[in-house]
């Protein structure tokens, strides 16, 4: 009987590791020092990065899981930047003065923004 239950054991620890090697081999992460590099790496039109991120942003890290669509976008931007996102999107309530939350409706999910006083952006795409 011993015999049988460290053998489940194992078989489960086996597997448990294979579906946690197999979900980190799906999520990609990237950083770029600017706006700029960040458009010539393509994401933005491949879907991975919303267009709505501030032109001045920089210091921007990028995750995305392939299987799943979760992408979050994190970076710095000129805090005056963000007339785009004015035009283009929905300001949502906040109980906090000094953050910023938009809804914008991007091509195939929405979109939620968020920008504090200090420069610091978060892209999360629902």
């Amino acid at each position: 009987m011993k015999k049988i239950g460290g053998s489940l054991l194992i078989i489960g620890a086996v597997l448990l590791g294979a579906v946690w090697l197999v979900d980190n081999a799906q999520t990609f992460e990237s950083h770029y020092d600017t706006y700029q590099k960040l458009k010539e790496s393509e994401l933005m039109t491949q879907g991975w990065v919303s267009h709505v991120i501030p032109n001045s942003s920089y210091d921007i890290n990028e995750t995305h899981r392939v299987s799943g669509g979760i992408v979050t976008v994190r970076f710095r931007f000129q805090p005056g930047d963000i007339g785009g996102m004015e035009s283009r999107c929905a300001i949502l309530d906040s109980n906090d003065s000094t953050i910023r939350r938009y809804r914008c409706r991007e091509d195939v999910a929405a979109v939620v923004v968020r920008l504090d006083a200090s420069g610091q952006g978060q892209i999360l795409i629902e």
